[in-house]
């Protein structure tokens, strides 16, 4: 054999050395801790800034000689900072934190209040193992229970919860999901917004939401269904939810009249005289009838523009309604209104944007409201005329 062509297997049969053993830093998945959910509670002495964390494992073992275990388990520790206490958590399980399967993160009310958000989150925001793409809730009460309330078909807590707050197309009544990465956005541009909540009410419930000051960096208040409802009414199908019902009460019968909403279309539009900023805001809906427990036509074309002004005029209510809390009771645009400010009068803008959610909360609000039902169903008394033959 030529001496090139030596050299040539000898390089091959050296470099097959490092590519054929791809599994040299395997890990086995039962020798691996893999995280799901993260509670952050206040700790006991509340004085010292003492964080109490919950972390929810995979239980990889599948069986026992007792029989089938749970599939998960949860360890509490609690320390002044959150490294100390993951690195104490490697000391009390022999499977050692592995955080890039972390679907949810959730912070309880109490520390949500005292704490800064940006000292609970630096370390989720710095680990290499964090995906940004964590999904991040209030708890109304101890994080710790909602991770341990089990489901009814035994799913692990940390799993139900991300995927049932995927929900939120189906209903007006919750706000979007919030991914870690977007809370750092909001958070560094001292932007207020809202977080998804979840109660210890029939199991863990998504129930309203959470008002964050961009400012102030904690929590501030909170706002109901209802009041979700109307700010999901604002941001429109394009921000917020894309889908949910309204009921009205129809005002000949006395009976309900459901509404199903198919888009949202909201124009802002910001004028500004003098000093005082006033913002239009124009609501325009399509969808269509779900549910009519009147004894109405629904191809009756007058009962058809009737209804949809009775739920414009519903719409416009609950907007305003939400208005005014965002408004008045907490000083918190969450409805986008310093955005569209920014974009249509960016001059004024810079006047204001250091302290917007003050300004905001000086401003004038107009609602207007136009609701279009285009489909009804099959219900209805009118036949079609069969020509005479």
């Amino acid at each position: 054999m030529k001496q090139p062509a030596k050299r040539t297997v000898l390089f091959l049969s050296l470099l097959s050395f490092i590519v054929l053993p791809g599994c040299w830093d395997k890990r086995e998945i039962e020798q691996i801790g893999m995280i799901t959910g993260i509670g952050l509670d206040q700790g006991e002495d509340s004085t010292d800034h003492r964080i109490k964390m919950t972390q929810q494992f995979v239980n990889t073992t599948i069986g026992s000689k007792e029989g089938v275990v749970k599939g998960y388990y949860n360890l509490t520790d609690e320390g002044s900072n959150i490294f100390e206490i993951v690195r104490r958590t490697s000391t009390r399980t022999d499977r050692s934190p592995y955080y890039t399967h972390l679907k949810v993160i959730i912070l309880s009310d109490k520390i949500t209040s005292t704490s800064q958000l940006m000292d609970l989150i630096n370390f989720f925001q710095r680990d290499h193992e964090m995906r940004r793409t964590v999904r991040v809730y209030f708890s109304k009460g101890p994080a710790s229970t909602i991770l341990e309330k089990t489901t009814e078909n035994k799913e692990i807590p940390a799993f139900n919860i991300f995927y049932k707050s995927r929900n939120h197309y189906k209903t007006l009544e919750m706000p979007r999901q919030l991914t870690l990465g977007e809370m750092s956005v909001y958070l560094s541009s001292q932007q207020s917004f809202l977080v998804q909540v979840i109660g210890l009410i029939n199991g863990s419930e998504m129930q309203g939401a959470a008002i964050v000051s961009g400012k102030k960096k904690r929590l501030i208040g909170w706002l109901n269904r209802e009041e979700v409802s109307g700010i999901n009414w604002i941001l429109g199908t394009k921000s917020g939810s894309k889908g949910g019902i309204i009921t009205i009460i129809d005002k000949k019968t006395k009976k309900d009249i459901i509404y199903e909403v198919d888009h949202i279309a909201t124009k802002i539009k910001p004028k500004v005289e003098g000093e005082q900023i006033t913002f239009h805001v124009s609501i325009d809906s399509e969808g269509r009838l779900g549910e009519d427990w009147t004894v109405n036509d629904a191809f009756d074309e007058d009962f058809i523009k009737k209804t949809d002004e009775q739920i414009a005029e519903e719409v416009k209510r609950i907007v305003e309604q939400s208005i005014a809390k965002i408004k008045d009771t907490y000083k918190a645009d969450v409805a986008g209104f310093g955005e569209q400010f920014r974009i249509k009068n960016y001059k004024e803008w810079k006047k204001v944007k250091d302290d917007w959610d003050d300004a905001f909360s000086r401003s004038n609000v107009e609602v207007e409201a136009k609701v279009h039902i285009r489909e009804f169903g099959s219900k209805g008394r009118k036949v079609p005329k069969i020509p005479k033959t």
